[in-house]
């Protein structure tokens, strides 16, 4: 089930699809600064969202066939553990993702573990750091999957920033005695606000605007918000872009949004349906936005492809899925 369902949502290689160039980042002055810096190289990269880790034949083809050398797999949530009533005491692993399959047949593909962060566990202001970072190293070791960094996702808010904040500069101070990196996903309003000290962010160009909002004709991506919210923007640190690649049906009854309908389910006869999907040329008009917007990007980034699906994935070329990736 993708991200966005859950929350209503390298070794150094050589791009070679469609000539896209790589380039090393390293950048430090930061407020938790060691002797370590971590390196990070820009490749074809993709996420992995689903709560079942068992791609299909199509899907590791995908991989193969555009060169991916990138999977980020969000490997469980931090909820609490009364999320449902508010009351929650503790912060505690939730949806965690069951490898059904190994990845022994991804070789040279970096595996970067993911967690996504709820507000509701940041608002109990507890220590978690430790807790996080040990969960994913033992999923890791159990999994055999050898890291290089951690990601943490989060959709923070000012009242939650000094949390998250704090959150980060503790993960990456201990990633960083182990030689390892830490990166965060950044929303567009996020990016008009100072960062996280993180190492990079991979900024998501998806979700720019309410999928709850019934006047709202396509939630998933418009590239005219993408362009106001990157209207002069600029970042002090190494930022990845993450394009959308799905589909949903929104149901809406008198205006109020009533949920996500799964592919296989019946569609409801009463209210108003909206689907929306990830048009191609909507893509291709956020990444112009972004390369004639942002501000002193003189490095090489990555462009992420949210999320290995199948049934998604299917309905592009692969002429499209090669323009996503290109510069």
């Amino acid at each position: 089930m993708s991200k966005v369902v859950n929350k209503l949502v390298f070794f150094l290689c050589e791009v070679i699809i469609c000539g896209c160039t790589t380039g090393k980042y390293q950048r430090g002055g930061s407020s938790s600064d060691s002797t370590y810096i971590f390196s990070h190289t820009p490749a074809n990269a993709i996420y992995h969202w689903k709560t079942s880790f068992k791609p299909n034949k199509f899907e590791r083809n995908f991989i193969s066939q555009h060169q991916i050398k990138r999977l980020y797999i969000r490997m469980f949530d931090v909820g609490t553990d009364n999320l449902y009533n508010g009351e929650g005491t503790q912060p505690v692993p939730i949806a965690t993702t069951m490898f059904k399959d190994s990845l022994k047949s991804l070789e040279g593909v970096d595996v970067v573990p993911v967690v996504y962060i709820t507000v509701e566990a940041l608002r109990l202001n507890m220590p978690m750091c430790d807790k996080i970072l040990k969960r994913v190293d033992d999923m890791c070791r159990a999994q055999k999957i050898r890291y290089r960094e951690v990601q943490f996702d989060c959709d923070w808010t000012k009242e939650t920033k000094p949390l998250f904040f704090a959150l980060c500069q503790e993960a990456k101070e201990s990633l960083h005695k182990s030689k390892k990196g830490l990166s965060a996903t950044i929303r567009l309003h996020q990016l008009r606000d100072t960062l996280p000290d993180i190492d990079y962010g991979v900024l998501m160009l998806y979700n720019t605007e309410s999928l709850i909002n019934s006047k709202v004709k396509n939630s998933i991506l418009n590239s005219e918000i993408v362009e106001e919210y990157m209207r002069h923007a600029q970042s002090d640190k190494h930022l990845d872009f993450a394009y959308p690649t799905y589909e949903w049906t929104l149901w809406f009854m008198d205006g109020e949004f009533k949920g996500i309908l799964p592919i296989s389910q019946d569609l409801p006869k009463a209210g108003i349906l909206r689907h929306e999907k990830s048009d191609f040329e909507e893509i291709m008009k956020a990444k112009r936005n972004i390369k004639s917007e942002l501000i002193d990007i003189s490095y090489s980034s990555a462009n992420i492809i949210y999320h290995l699906d199948s049934a998604n994935l299917s309905k592009y070329s692969i002429d499209e899925i090669e323009n996503i990736f290109c510069h």
